[in-house]
């Protein structure tokens, strides 16, 4: 590369990763002066944060840059576009104790029905799994010989009858996120039968 692309496109890959950069972490009040606020804003809603700008406000003031809200919004605007759909509410639910709140009414509709449909499934996972082994180790208690406790058996009895109320639950949940994909002519995820 020759020294004048070397002096045009360093700098210019340099401050688009800083850009980059900038927009994931808190902003530094030395790169408020090459900020691109849209992209900013975007960016910062697309990851479900809410809205950084009076923060970046506080921060860019201190060198005497007043972040573009406008442009911040606008950008921020857009990225609840792409952030506020049914499939991010899927993906968001499986790792995520509470939702963002961040969708408008709107666009809410779609995201929280995600949402909601995946953490209850992930819960209702995690709640037969935790009866299951209760259930299996006072099982293979009994069944190493251990004196019979009355107490217990009556305890396996009720766990079972609680894993068919969590498993038709489940499914309940399941099915219903289906069907009310299935209603608006959308195809329900890959992984959501897994439940």
């Amino acid at each position: 590369m020759n020294s004048f692309a070397q002096s045009v496109f360093l700098p210019l890959a340099g401050l688009a990763a800083l850009l980059i950069f900038a927009a994931c972490e808190p902003i530094k009040p030395e790169h408020c002066p090459y900020a691109d606020w849209e992209a900013t804003g975007a960016l910062h809603a697309s990851k479900g944060y809410d809205s950084r700008l009076p923060g970046m406000v506080d921060t860019c003031m201190k060198v005497g840059v007043l972040p573009d809200a406008e442009s911040y919004l606008r950008g921020y605007q857009q990225g609840l576009l792409s952030f506020c759909t049914i499939e991010n509410g899927w993906a968001w639910g499986q790792k995520q104790d509470l939702s963002p709140r961040i969708c408008p009414p709107s666009m809410s509709a779609g995201f929280e029905r995600g949402f909601e449909a995946r953490s209850r499934l992930e819960a209702l996972i995690i709640e037969e799994t935790n009866t299951r082994q209760i259930r299996d180790s006072i099982e293979e208690r009994l069944l190493a010989g251990a004196p019979v406790v009355y107490s217990e058996i009556y305890e396996m009895r009720q766990l079972t009858q609680k894993l068919g109320r969590l498993d038709h639950e489940r499914q309940r949940v399941r099915n219903g996120f289906a069907n009310w994909l299935s209603n608006m002519g959308l195809v329900p995820p890959e992984d959501l039968f897994k439940y």
